[in-house]
């Protein structure tokens, strides 16, 4: 099974693209950075995650807590629900970082997925850019926003 390791937490204010990509007014908006390696059945790093959670929306959120994997679970817990995520789907050359994490050549072909998930009256609640190794064996990516129930939870714009 799959594995995925939160690396690192912290809380600051948010920067101009933060504040751009999760609508956040106020120029001192706090958030909380995590970044999460996500591991293949065989131990091999597959996926570098950087995500961003509004404190505003998310109060008495902390960093290092188990609470941030699940972003249904952890929006549910704050009374609202997903309603629809924009990806941005583009190939880049890997960064230092991004190569030391996933373990590849720097330079080599990632795949980087810019994705915003909104509640359902539309205001963003996670912004997260994922950095995936590309491989000729690879399985389709599956998002699971929530149940079928739930209408346009599953909805990725192009």
């Amino acid at each position: 099974m799959a594995a995925l390791r939160s690396i690192a937490q912290s809380v600051g204010t948010a920067s101009v693209s933060e504040r751009t990509n999760l609508v956040l007014g106020d120029l001192q908006a706090t958030v909380l950075r995590v970044t999460r390696l996500r591991h293949d059945d065989q131990g091999r790093p597959i996926v570098l995650e950087k995500v961003v959670l509004p404190l505003d929306r998310f109060p008495g959120l902390v960093p290092n807590g188990d609470h941030t994997s699940d972003i249904v679970k952890l929006a549910q817990r704050y009374g609202f629900s997903p309603g629809r995520a924009t990806e941005r789907v583009s190939n880049v050359p890997a960064t230092s970082e991004i190569a030391s994490h996933l373990e590849i050549a720097h330079g080599a072909d990632v795949m980087r997925l810019d994705r915003v998930i909104r509640t359902n009256d539309g205001a963003p609640i996670e912004w997260r850019v994922a950095y995936c190794v590309q491989s000729t064996n690879s399985a389709p990516l599956k998002h699971k926003l929530g149940d079928a129930q739930t209408p346009g939870v599953a909805d990725l714009d192009q």
